[in-house]
């Protein structure tokens, strides 16, 4: 059956999938539909918790009383109590980004599982601290129990009742600070051990004795190994140490502990033991380059030096190359430069790309046999959940049966060969990182440390007696890490979500599933999107499988026409029964249920933007019409939201340059992309998808329309500075931002005798002036510097008022002197060290004008500026004709930009003096960079000596740098600076607005009538001069009030005013 009849003739796969319909009990819903549910569930914490304080000691007195509960003062913080409610919660309604949405796509996160926030609700009453069992000797359990799930679900044996068992760690959100210093004190505790068997020692007796595995397999005495040997140990064999000399030494654990601590980089500091065993190449962290941001942060944060966490390149699927990696290696190997570990990232948080692990594993088994060890972990903070993907429910679990055992439909998004191989191989890295508030739904803060060898967390143990006591044994988990305190709450939710949604695939397998389901589903949206439109481009990161394969560009189309007939807009239960198109859509995608893309457009004459820095200014805008960063942005102004990212090319290299290729793009700048990360299992339900993706095309394509403004050729109004009185000399003013203005344009000319007469009255009048000259009317720049033009001359800008000099006049005998293109793929990335002038004129003045070579730049201009030069040289008339360059030695342009516009350099000053030194330009005048000002690094001077700036001084860094907005295009919001949180609010109040839900449901009715007869009631009582904040009626069943002008009846509860007469039925409570 086509896609097009199966509309009308399938259910929904709501109706047809029970394992659909259990997963719509785990959230509260996007439009609340628990709601019931869930405060019924808070009825029940908020009485068990009551039932807990009245049930210890129960003959302890009461400490509030009702007479206090009654007095004035008690009642007047019970009312600022609910006032501060009522304004917080009315402003996280209008301001919280609504992650429960289907809306919602940008990062990872979602609607927290109600398991998870009910428990995590019902423990953070008690507020345990997990960091001492004292404060959480159940919550500490738990969080155990939840390592050990967490564990067992990557694939670590957890059977293992050996000390090397498994573990986790550390319930908070530091895991890659905690890794980092397992990773630092693993590679140096050889070394520290090797200190305690110096002569004199305490382990002295046994360093004829004591004999350590190489990695290379080779036995060797310890106290004869090399450094680069110790520094190479496998971690396996550092971990047995303890144990070693206890079983074959009888040297006690404390008594090794006590001994040890004073040699441990711990207290020592990596600086004193690199120095003292010769260390001078410190170790380092190889990380594949899609790595969270924490990572070079932990290892500032541990003195490992940011510096020292080296980018593994990846390919282009953003996957880790692992050829990159071997040659890393090689070089390590080669240099003998310790490893501390290599990381790869299990489900890259822009990309949701999954590194080659399998291969990373087989690396070290390569590198081990050359002499080059090192610890392997897995940053799976995204990932880490899907694993549940590999496990069956476990028959005779606490659920009552496995769900759907046929399997007869399921709308879920199997993982791909790729994907699962590498999640499988999870289990042979050392240690792993999870974020139970990620893909857990857990609310924050909640991330797990997991090790293979449960001994590897010894190496970040703190042992304080505030914390730490013998009695707690493996339940003090604070003991492990970094905090200072950390939430019980956070590991009972976790435990809690975990009982009841299940570690395997009927659980979060399906819930994810069905997750990465929407998220391809969403796939096939953006890569047909631009197939009908005249300006839209829109590539994913991932390409399709025809491109992949490289079958061209027909078979690309043909592949991109199928999945819009029979995949995009059809039917789950309908797709799924297409063996054939579900076999396409299984290959579909990123990894992990995240999409990264970008867009680009076409130009007016229909050809693609080449210009990176033009693409992403359009994703710039999409990205802030489809996000919420400030206060002041309307949550319900947003059909969607998404985020963004950069793909630095330094970083990325190949895989930015090939995503650039397929959009139409050529350049070394940086790309800027969108990410859509899905976690919610709904939207496919009703085809949600195509909404999303309709509102997306719809914004982009206002927002192409602002492209198309700053990047179309027209005609257009120009105006110069004017400079020079014995010839005059015109410097164009320049912007960035429009393609008309582009330009660094620098002209001399003749204007007729009349009003060159006046234009020297007005300087002579006021020699600081600046004077501009502009177009009388629209024009094209050919026409300009073709060789005339009718111009227009005025004191200051025409906005300035300052009164016009002539009108309507021959511009003649126009000669250009520079017309160098400022596109940005003309400039150059960084700014150069020195400043840059052109200067030029005639031996009687000469004239200077900056250099613009960088973007967020500023315009410099002087005219007649005065030159002394050494050994009385005097520039040619030849060469200030074609004009020449002009270096400040004082001022480095590096130092001084960029300035945030409207400021200006504070050192471009009239009559100002600078040291200079001059160059002829080897470019033609129309040359374009980047690279112009390469050239005078090595050029030969031509003169030296000193400058002194004019009386007339020209500085821009607004215009330049202006963004300017066609009519009926979205401008940028204002500055807030300055600002209160009470004043941002109130402005935004009166902004925003939200639509009234509609509601069939007779409870949603009731309420919604109790709540306007609420507004009524208010507004009546204020208009007649009461405070409805002054007091407080609670009513239950039918009530008649009435008050001057006002008469209802109501059921339900009102505030009301004082001097407000009630006659209530029974139940009734007044509260003045």
């Amino acid at each position: 059956m086509s896609a097009t009849n199966a509309v009308s003739t399938y259910p929904d796969f709501k109706t047809l999938n029970s394992r659909h319909h259990r997963l719509g009990a785990w959230f509260l819903g996007p439009k609340a539909e628990n709601a019931q549910f869930m405060k019924d569930f808070f009825m029940y914490i908020a009485n068990e918790t009551e039932r807990a304080r009245q049930t210890f000691r129960p003959k302890d007195p009461q400490f509030i009383g009702t007479e206090m509960q009654a007095s004035d003062t008690f009642q007047e913080e019970i009312r600022d109590l609910d006032s501060a409610l009522k304004e917080i919660t009315a402003a996280l309604a209008e301001h919280s980004i609504p992650f429960w949405s289907p809306r919602y796509n940008a990062h990872m996160t979602y609607d927290t599982s109600m398991p998870g926030m009910l428990g995590y609700l019902a423990t953070v009453l008690y507020n345990p601290n997990n960091v001492a069992t004292e404060a959480s000797p159940l919550t500490s359990v738990i969080e155990r129990d939840v390592g050990i799930q967490l564990c067992q679900m990557l694939g670590y044996d957890t059977n293992n009742d050996t000390s090397s068992r498994p573990g986790g760690i550390s319930f908070v959100a530091a895991r890659s600070l905690i890794w980092s210093r397992s990773a630092r004190n693993l590679k140096y505790y050889p070394l520290s051990l090797a200190m305690a068997m110096e002569k004199g020692a305490p382990l002295e007796h046994i360093r004829s004795k004591f004999m350590v595995e190489l990695c290379t397999g080779e036995q060797k005495l310890f106290s004869e190994a090399s450094v680069w040997e110790l520094l190479n140990l496998k971690p396996t064999t550092v971990f047995e140490i303890p144990e070693r000399l206890e079983h074959e030494f009888s040297i006690s654990s404390t008594f090794l502990s006590n001994k040890m601590n004073k040699y441990l980089i711990q207290s020592l500091g990596r600086d004193v033991l690199d120095k003292k065993f010769g260390i001078e190449e410190p170790s380092k962290y190889l990380v594949s380059c899609t790595k969270h941001y924490s990572w070079p942060k932990g290892a500032a944060i541990t003195g490992i030096g940011s510096d020292n966490i080296i980018d593994i390149p990846v390919d282009n699927y953003a996957r880790m190359d692992t050829v990159a990696l071997d040659g890393l290696l090689k070089d390590c190997l080669d240099n003998k430069r310790a490893v501390y570990a290599v990381v790869s990232i299990m489900g890259s948080t822009e990309h949701g790309a999954v590194d080659p692990v399998a291969d990373v594993v087989a690396l070290r088994v390569k590198y081990q046999k050359l002499g080059l060890s090192f610890a392997l972990h897995a940053d799976a903070a995204w990932g880490g959940y899907f694993t549940s993907l590999l496990h069956e429910e476990v028959v005779g679990a606490p659920r009552r049966s496995p769900v759907d055992p046929n399997n007869e439909y399921v709308p879920e998004q199997a993982l791909g060969t790729h994907t699962r191989r590498q999640l499988e191989h999870m289990q042979f890295v050392d240690s792993i990182t999870i974020d139970p508030h990620k893909s857990g739904y857990i609310p924050y803060p909640a991330g797990g440390l997991c090790y293979r060898d449960g001994r590897m967390r010894y190496l970040v143990t703190w042992l304080n007696p505030d914390v730490y006591k013998d009695s707690d044994g493996d339940e003090g988990m604070g003991v492990y890490g970094v905090e200072g305190s950390k939430p019980g709450a956070a590991a009972v939710g976790a435990w809690v979500s975990h009982r009841v949604i299940g570690l395997h695939r009927n659980g979060y397998g399906s819930l994810l599933g069905e997750a990465m389901f929407s998220c391809t589903k969403m796939y096939t949206h953006w890569v047909i999107m631009d197939m009908d439109d005249p300006s839209l481009i829109l590539v994913p990161l991932n390409p399709l499988p025809a491109e992949r394969d490289n079958k061209g560009d027909t078979a690309i189309q043909a592949q991109r026409e199928y999945i819009r007939a029979n995949i995009t807009n059809r039917p789950n239960y309908d797709l799924s029964r297409d063996e054939t198109a579900m076999t396409l859509f299984r290959d579909l995608g990123s990894d992990l249920s995240i999409n990264a893309f970008a867009c680009n457009f076409r130009l007016a004459d229909g050809t693609p933007n080449q210009d990176v820095v033009e693409a992403n200014y359009l994703n710039t805008r999409v990205y802030e019409r489809l996000s919420v960063t400030r206060i002041e942005d309307n949550i319900y102004d947003k059909p969607l939201f998404i985020m963004s990212t950069k793909m630095e090319q330094k970083t990325y290299r190949g895989c930015a340059d090939n995503l650039k290729k397929r959009l139409g793009l050529k350049g070394d700048q940086d790309l800027d992309i969108l990410v859509n990360c899905i976690m919610s299992p709904f939207p496919t339900a009703t085809n949600f998808t195509k909404s999303i993706a309709d509102e997306f095309q719809k914004v982009a394509a206002e927002e192409i329309k602002a492209c198309l403004f700053r990047n179309t050729v027209t005609a257009a109004d120009f105006r110069f500075i004017v400079q020079g009185t014995d010839k005059l000399y015109l410097s164009l003013l320049p912007m960035f931002n429009m393609a008309n203005y582009r330009h660094q344009l620098i002209l001399s000319c003749d204007v007729p005798a009349d009003v060159l007469a006046k234009y020297h009255d007005a300087r002579n009048n006021d020699p600081s002036i600046y004077i501009t000259l502009g177009t009388s009317g629209k024009v094209n720049l050919a026409e300009i510097v073709s060789g005339s033009f009718k111009g227009v001359i005025d004191k200051g800008l025409p906005k300035d008022n300052l009164g016009r000099i002539a009108s309507e006049f021959e511009v003649s005998n126009v000669k250009v002197v520079r017309n160098i293109p400022i596109d940005s793929k003309y400039l150059d990335a960084e700014y150069p060290d020195f400043m840059y002038f052109y200067l030029y004129g005639t031996p009687g003045q000469q004239h200077i004008e900056h250099l613009l070579v960088s973007a967020k730049n500023v315009q410099l201009t002087s005219d007649q500026v005065q030159l002394a030069l050494a050994d009385g040289v005097k520039l040619s008339a030849e060469d200030l004709a074609k004009g020449v360059i002009l270096r400040l030695e004082d001022v480095r342009e590096e130092t001084v930009l960029p300035v945030l516009p409207p400021n200006i350099p504070p050192f471009f000053k009239a009559n100002t003096a600078h040291n200079i030194t001059i160059f002829r330009d080897s470019h033609a005048p129309d040359a374009h960079g980047p690279g112009l000002t390469a050239a005078y690094a090595s050029a030969s001077p031509i003169a030296s000596g000193r400058m002194t700036l004019g009386k007339m001084v020209w500085s821009d860094s607004v215009m330049l740098n202006d963004d300017p907005s066609a009519d009926g295009i979205q401008v940028r919001a204002d500055s807030v600076k300055g600002k209160t949180l009470e004043e941002r609010l109130a402005a935004t109040r009166r902004q925003f607005e939200a639509e009234d839900p509609t509601h069939a449901d007779g409870y949603y009715k009731r309420r919604d009538k109790q709540a306007a007869w609420r507004t009524y009631l208010e507004d009546k009582m204020s208009s007649i001069g009461h405070d409805p904040a002054g007091s407080e009626l609670i009513m239950s069943g039918d009530a008649s009030i009435s008050a001057t002008g006002i008469s209802a009846n109501i059921g339900g509860g009102v505030s009301l005013g004082s001097g407000v007469s009630a006659k209530t039925g029974e139940g009734v409570k007044l509260g003045w």
